[in-house]
């Protein structure tokens, strides 16, 4: 699982224009006014005990206070001068009028807990991430100096640059510089074995826990080749430096020139592979070009598509089609309540509302690129990036890099992938053979949307790709072909995001869990219970019970119960041979259809009670046909061959 934190505020309009007898204020890069903001933070991260002092030097706007239950306010000063707290713990600019605030606060970390918190203490390392336990004003971008004490034996860490690093009798003191959004702050600090390189002038870094320090080479030589990657591509590297910084919860967090991961999975190869290359390529696409949240995240899916997809691209053809076609899949499976547009998109997620944000987000650049050519897609990004670094940008400010890029106007194409909900069915209505040629009739559903249909056309001489203007609801045309045709498919290699044709995908676990509430049933002595508390967990709503005359009439049907009751009754009600082994691992779960196309779901375990601790990880398997279970995880998992396309005709 990917996390990002994300900061959902409208931009305030900036009170102050000069800070205290005149001073000028920040500026950044593109002129755009700054806060500044000075802390010096003791943290114990044993005890979780901890002292700040903030100072705002030339507030801007309404400063609010911290709110939390483990953090109290000591004092807060005006001007040099003590002043009350307010009781609304918001001080009003008319209040400070530009003067200097500090605030001194003290408190004790909360304690890891299952949920991810903003902040927490843990044997091995605690975190503070996001700004609710600081003084922040209206400020959009910041410059934060960050000074971070710990005692002997832990080590800081924080989104920023490291401008100094010493060590004395009582512990470690690190210095950090950061300028960006209050949200994308994070403090760090843990018993870390800290492991630095430097490359092309950038310090790139990793915090690991001693038993993972041999993985920490294998991190910097991946980032730094991330880095030059994307540095090719868009842009200069935003940041002085990238850090891996290993996490005690069990997520992987973006922040600026950073990603905070869990130490349980820094081992896994695909950690160094996909995952880090999309938190490397979150520098440019999240941080350095922030979202504009209010219109919708486009973050998500172009760092999707050029880390997660271009790794698979490069992998081969196969695999690129295999990433596609799974974006498609997670949207087929999408519950309805959840199938909403792009630009409703906001926050990083996963289940349900990463199949938009994530895939469908993806395949936009993914058929953006085909649209534009290749040239023009590199331009329009860099482009992008060089009007957006350092400020926030929304869908409407991308398609203007493009269009700048390519001298094209593009509004119909985003107006119709981001404002739409669901996705358009292709349809073949026609299709007519001829010596050297093919007369064909696509039609797609309602509402239309302008679409270049891929079409493949297998001669006696060889395969031919064409491209078909879908632009209303059907279009007639006639292909002209080096040989007589033998068969046709409409973009068999899933180009399109679109709707899932009949036959194209086989059934999948996740269909039991979208679309049409199921019915259970329960076979054997105490499976009915067994299956309530199955519906319950995996399940939409709360699933019924249904006896066996009743089950007929299900149009999705769910069995459950020992593998001899569950495979005896599939033999007396499915007359096709099983599609595997049905006493597969300690636990099992699989889909089909039978003779009439009904979807039925099979739960079976060894033992009736080992279902529920067995099978509890099941959606997680969302995207197969089949999986087996022991002890909770897989052993074994994989998909039915599919059958044949409604959009694949054969002539011989």
């Amino acid at each position: 699982m990917r996390l990002r934190p994300l900061v959902l505020a409208a931009l305030p309009v900036l009170a102050a224009l000069s800070g205290p007898s005149g001073t000028p204020a920040l500026a950044g890069p593109n002129g755009e006014m700054l806060g500044a903001e000075t802390v010096r933070l003791s943290l114990d991260p044993a005890s979780g005990a901890m002292t700040l002092e903030a100072l705002l030097p030339a507030p801007q706007g309404d400063v609010a206070l911290p709110r939390q239950d483990w953090l109290n306010i000591e004092t807060l000063r005006i001007g040099g001068e003590p002043s009350p707290l307010p009781a609304s713990g918001v001080i009003r600019a008319a209040r400070h009028m530009g003067r200097p605030v500090t605030v001194r606060l003290s408190g004790t970390l909360p304690e890891l807990s299952p949920g991810i918190e903003a902040a927490a203490r843990g044997e091995t390392a605690s975190y503070l991430m996001g700004s609710g336990w600081l003084p922040v004003d209206a400020a959009p971008r910041v410059r934060f100096e960050l000074s971070l004490d710990v005692p002997t034996g832990w080590r800081p860490a924080a989104t920023g640059t490291l401008s100094a690093e010493t060590a004395h009798p009582d512990g470690r003191r690190a210095d950090f510089v950061f300028t960006g959004r209050a949200g994308d702050l994070g403090v760090f600090a843990g018993r870390y074995a800290v492991n630095e390189a430097m490359h092309r002038g950038l310090r790139l870094r990793t915090y690991f826990e001693p038993r993972d320090a041999a993985f920490s080479p294998a991190y910097i030589a991946a980032s730094a080749a991330y880095i030059d990657r994307y540095s090719a591509a868009i842009g200069p590297y935003p940041y002085d430096g990238f850090s891996v910084v290993s996490a005690p919860i069990p997520v992987g967090l973006g922040l600026p020139g950073m990603t905070y991961v869990s130490q349980a999975i820094l081992g896994h190869g695909y950690m160094r592979g996909r995952s880090l290359a999309h938190e490397v390529l979150h520098s440019w696409w999240g941080n350095a070009v922030a979202v504009d949240y209010r219109r919708g995240n486009w973050s998500e899916g172009l760092t999707t598509y050029m880390a997660d997809y271009a790794l698979a691209e490069e992998a081969g053809a196969a695999e690129a089609r295999e990433m596609r076609l799974g974006w498609l899949r997670d949207l087929t499976m999408l519950p309805a309540a959840e199938d909403r547009p792009l630009t409703e998109f906001r926050a990083a997620a996963h289940g349900a509302r990463q199949a938009v944000g994530y895939g469908k987000a993806a395949f936009l650049f993914h058929m953006l690129r085909a649209e534009l050519g290749e040239e023009d897609w590199q331009a329009g990004l860099r482009r992008f990036y060089a009007e957006r670094r350092d400020r926030v940008a929304a869908w409407h400010d991308l398609r203007a890099g493009f269009e700048a890029a390519s001298g094209r106007e593009l509004r119909w194409f985003f107006d119709q992938w981001l404002t739409r909900s669901g996705l358009p069915a292709l349809r073949i209505e026609a299709v007519e053979p001829e010596e050297r040629a093919l007369h064909l009739v696509l039609g797609q559903s309602a509402p239309a949307y302008q679409l270049r249909v891929p079409v493949m056309v297998e001669t006696e001489a060889g395969t031919e790709r064409h491209l078909v203007a879908l632009e209303d609801g059907r279009v007639e045309v006639t292909l002209a072909l080096g040989a007589r045709p033998r068969s046709v498919a409409v973009d068999p290699d899933f180009e399109l995001a679109r709707a899932l044709a009949p036959g194209e995908v086989p059934p999948m676990l996740g269909d039991l869990f979208a679309g049409s509430e199921p019915a259970l049933l329960a076979l054997g002595e105490g499976a009915a219970e067994v299956a309530t508390a199955l519906g319950a967990r995996l399940l939409q709503g709360a699933p019924p019970l249904v006896d066996e005359a009743a089950a007929g009439a299900a149009p999705v049907l769910v069995v459950i119960g020992s593998g001899a009751d569950v495979a005896a009754w599939r033999r007396a009600h499915l007359s096709a041979p099983a599609p595997w082994s049905m006493d597969a691992g300690r636990a099992r779960a699989w889909v089909e259809r039978d003779a009439q196309g009904r979807l039925i779901g099979f739960l079976s375990a060894d033992r009736t009670e080992d279902l529920l601790p067995e099978l509890g990880a099941l959606r997680y398997q969302a995207g197969r046909s089949y999986a087996a279970f022991v002890d909770g995880a897989v052993v074994a998992a994989g998909d039915w061959p599919a059958g044949g396309s409604a959009l694949r005709r054969r002539f011989d």
